[in-house]
């Protein structure tokens, strides 16, 4: 849990501070910079706006979703999974939104190619500098399953 918790921490500093990078220039230097340093980690990373459409990601995230990135970007949950797990995603932002804090849960993640993968997930309120809830970022690490435990029939 907390190597969970630093990857969150890192990844929300990131995203919090992608305006304020004082080693570029400009916008465009400072999202490359963010974007890069998350793609440096392994863990699942992805920020969505209150409508619950993505805003970025790194490449794990791709990955875990079988599409290449600039696919994602612009993109809800309804574009991109199967409708119940959409619907599962999007309540479960709102549960986050509605709590105001960090919620931490286990799940099993599935990949385009069937593999399955048992993840320690963070999910937090995105804030602007301005205090203003800006969505949900969220940080999926993979973790090996509790003993016995097996994927449910559709996961």
């Amino acid at each position: 849990m907390k190597n969970t918790l630093l990857a969150a921490a890192v990844a929300v500093a990131l995203v919090t501070t992608a305006y304020q990078s004082p080693a570029a220039d400009s916008v465009a230097e400072q999202l490359e910079i963010v974007t890069s340093a998350m793609n440096s980690l392994p863990d699942i990373i992805f920020y969505k706006d209150m409508d619950g459409v993505y805003r970025g990601g790194n490449k794990a995230w791709a990955a875990l979703v079988g599409r290449p990135f600039a696919e994602l970007v612009g993109k809800t949950d309804t574009e991109i999974f199967p409708a119940e797990l959409a619907t599962a995603y999007r309540a479960d932002d709102q549960k986050t939104l509605d709590s105001g804090k960090l919620r931490q849960f286990q799940e099993w993640l599935v990949y385009p190619d069937g593999r399955k993968v048992y993840a320690d997930t963070l999910k937090l309120p995105w804030v602007g500098e301005d205090g203003k809830v800006l969505g949900v970022v969220g940080v999926c690490r993979v973790v090996a399953a509790p003993a016995g435990e097996k994927p449910a029939l559709g996961q």
